[in-house]
């Protein structure tokens, strides 16, 4: 059942004929812009077009985190943060969250079944981190993946963070930083087309409105089939616009909003053997083909976001400045996703997994920032407010099992009268938040600095279902209840030098029953009665603490080299029971320990290099409900993984690179019994892609990627419950030519 492949084969004429006007525009720009070069293009662009003969340097080392909370720069702040700049972004051609992070070791990503959904789902340094992802410091919750075409730079905060974002937070934090005005007018237009019907492209508009505002505006529009995979597309487009006023006074006001559309066939992936059918011990098949859809030709996935922020900033004479933001968010899910089932040895089915389901948010954070001393100590500190409520409603259809098919060759078919069906009831989960924090950082002398910071939550959660009548009216359950925990963060830094840093970090971080665990709050669909599992929804808080020694190297002001070692640690961790996943074990304890080593930056003003490896040891050190589990690694730590992505400007108009990924065996969670399910094991992978871009002039260039240029076959995401997992993209070409005017 495998679909024909073509490079650059387009869904529609009006496309062909678009890239077709390109291809003659590119031919006259490569004339008449060799000799209008030299004109000048300050007035235009937020920074000078360099000249031909020149060599434009990119950088690929982040700077700054852009919250208010991190006083210090990236080699003076005690912990690891990656920073992915936007030069990095553009140059991979990223259209994905999930493509991002494969610049960041020590990230795994999951699968959804369908509960939870399908999303950006990952986890950092073995813990979930679905609900740990933000858009300028503010939570992003809803799941979705997310397309970055209006971000600036990406920020990952590896350890546990709750002090700093409140609950969750425990592998790390995710922070998009968005594209902001400038007082300086530039455009920039993409067009790309590839195999796999790939078309994509993007717009970047910065118009100044009068000496103290301007807009600016990003476009998308996306589609293109999975490479490697039968049936399954994605298909969406995007508008993100943003205002500033007062950039040249003590007040600054932006408003942006963001709206995004997706309409998918979802990809479910591969059926893995965790019942242990073909007596494999809960691998994939042998022999089962990659490229094999086991869903429906009618799945669906219609996806709808809306974000809309606000925020004010104001700086007193005093050096002290006050911030404000607020977020609201909508995000909205209908999709029936069939996740792939082994019946017996030669037969498979689709279960589909239906959602029309509602995400809520409102978000709104004070920050304070001001400096004072206390004799020869010099404090920088930020005290803060944040207030948020957020709710996750799902209009209920049940589960239903597809038509059967064959296990190695699988027909196209259709869900026909399995369709699920509403049947009038309705969960919803909710969370009200309050977090108070400090945070402090204190220069004790030339050398030494302490960085202190502690935070208050009380977090109300309700988790209701309801709308059922009649004989299952029994099922129609409210749960509440309220957690009040205390985060704290404490790291020292050592300046060896102006260029080198040695510090050494704790922290602590927690999660609320419900957030995120499988079975806690039934979202999805599942069967006909399920009441919410009280013990499960009752579960004490998950905590987490952490110590790190690391070092940080600016080599010759270009280089950053980070090198860290760390332990997570907790005695009251949780995971689904022995008895169908249905019931959650609390007071489980497991430590992970680890290793990382980062470089970003230009090795020389030709050579750039973003690098990293990461050393993962996980282990279930105690069980009280269940002594099984004792000894055995957690899900979706990869004991190594490594990544590395370089360029060479070889000249004035080429530049050369490529990019290699390595990510080891992994497993996709703790066996919970002797019988019954087994965790799933998926083998370690290699993926490499080439890159090449000819720049026909300082504002004209053709960007080339080829992503996975050996074709490797393999599992990149892995569902929690083991029950699929989802193949990485087949090799791939894109073609981009960019146009700044």
């Amino acid at each position: 059942m495998t679909k024909p492949k073509a490079c650059f084969r387009l869904r529609s004429p009006q496309r062909l004929h678009l890239l077709h006007a390109i291809a003659i525009a590119t031919s006259a720009l490569a004339i008449t812009e060799s000799v209008t070069a030299q004109e000048s293009t300050t007035a235009r662009r937020a920074v000078a077009a360099p000249k031909l003969g020149e060599v434009n340097i990119i950088d690929f080392r982040g700077q700054q985190v852009d919250s208010l909370k991190y006083t210090r720069s990236l080699k003076d702040t005690p912990r690891i943060i990656s920073v992915l700049p936007s030069d990095l972004l553009e140059e991979q051609n990223v259209t994905s969250l999930k493509d991002a992070l494969r610049n960041i070791p020590g990230i795994s990503l999951q699968a959804g079944e369908g509960n939870p959904p399908g999303g950006d789902q990952l986890k950092i340094r073995g813990f979930n981190a679905r609900d740990d992802i933000n858009v300028n410091g503010t939570r992003d919750l809803g799941n979705y993946f997310r397309d970055p075409f209006y971000i600036d730079q990406l920020e990952v905060v590896k350890g546990p963070n709750s002090a700093f974002s409140g609950r969750g937070s425990a592998g790390g934090t995710i922070n998009f930083v968005t594209k902001k005005p400038s007082l300086e007018a530039f455009n920039r237009a993409e067009v790309s087309a590839g195999s796999d019907n790939y078309f994509r492209a993007t717009a970047d508009l910065n118009r100044p409105l009068s000496e103290d505002s301007a807009v600016r505006i990003n476009l998308m529009t996306h589609s293109s089939d999975i490479p490697g995979r039968d049936v399954a597309d994605e298909s969406r487009y995007g508008l993100y616009a943003a205002y500033t006023w007062g950039f040249n006074g003590p007040t600054q006001i932006t408003a942006d909003f963001l709206h995004t559309q997706q309409n998918d066939i979802p990809d479910a992936g591969l059926p893995m053997d965790r019942g242990n059918v073909l007596g494999n011990g809960g691998v994939l098949p042998p022999g089962l083909n990659f490229n094999n859809f086991y869903g429906h030709t009618d799945d669906y996935k219609k996806v709808s976001v809306n974000n809309l922020g606000l925020t004010v900033q104001h700086s007193f004479n005093s050096g002290l400045v006050l911030r404000n933001q607020t977020r609201l968010s909508r995000v909205g899910n209908d999709s029936v996703t069939s996740s792939p089932r082994i019946v017996d040895a030669t037969t498979a089915r689709g279960d589909t997994k239906p959602r029309d389901q509602t995400d809520k948010g409102f978000n709104n954070q004070t920050d304070l920032l001001f400096s004072f001393a206390t004799g020869s100590v010099q404090h920088d500190m930020v005290t803060g407010l944040e207030l948020s409520q957020y709710s996750y409603s799902n209009q209920r259809r049940r589960d239903t099992k597809g038509p059967s098919t064959s296990l190695y060759n699988p027909a196209q078919r259709v869900i026909g009268a399995a369709a699920p069906v509403y049947d009038g009831s309705l969960y919803r989960f909710e969370t009200k938040d309050v977090g108070v924090y400090v945070l402090d950082t204190l220069a004790l002398s030339p050398k030494w600095e302490l960085s202190l910071g502690g935070r208050w939550d009380r977090v109300d959660a309700t988790a209701v279902r309801s709308g059922f009548t009649g004989a299952n009216v029994a099922s129609n359950t409210t749960h509440q209840r309220q957690d009040e925990v205390f985060s704290y963060s404490m790291g020292m830094v050592y300046k060896l030098n102006p260029a080198t840093s040695l510090y050494a970090a704790y922290g602590s971080a927690f999660n609320v029953a419900g957030s995120f665990d499988r079975n806690q709050v039934q979202l999805a669909g599942g069967g006909a009665t399920e009441a919410i599992v009280g013990a499960g929804f009752n579960t004490p808080p998950e905590k987490v603490n952490s110590i790190e020694l690391g070092a940080k190297w600016d080599i010759g002001s270009n280089l950053d080299l980070n090198v860290a070692v760390f332990r997570t640690e907790t005695s009251e961790g949780r995971f689904p029971a022995a008895v169908a996943g249905d019931v959650t074990i609390p007071n489980v304890g497991y430590h992970i320990n680890g290793f990382e080593v980062l470089a970003a930056g230009n090795v020389t003003k030709r050579w750039k290099l973003y690098s990293g490896y990461t050393f993962l040891q996980s282990r279930v050190t105690s069980s009280p409900a269940n002594s099984f589990a004792v000894g055995q690694e957690l899900g979706g730590t990869p004991k190594h993984s490594f990544n590395i992505f370089s360029t060479y400007d070889v000249n004035q108009r080429w530049t050369l690179g490529g990019g290699l990924q390595y990510v080891d065996e992994q497993t996709s969670g703790v066996q919970p019994g002797p019988t019954g399910r087994l965790k799933v094991n998926i083998p370690s992978y290699t993926v490499a892609d080439l890159y090449a871009t000819y720049k026909f002039s300082p504002r004209t260039q053709l960007r080339l990627n080829l992503y996975n240029a050996f074709d490797k076959r393999y599992i990149q995401q892995l569902a929690e419950g083991g029950a699929q997992g989802i193949p990485g993209k087949g090799r791939q070409l894109i073609a981009t030519l960019r146009y700044d005017f």
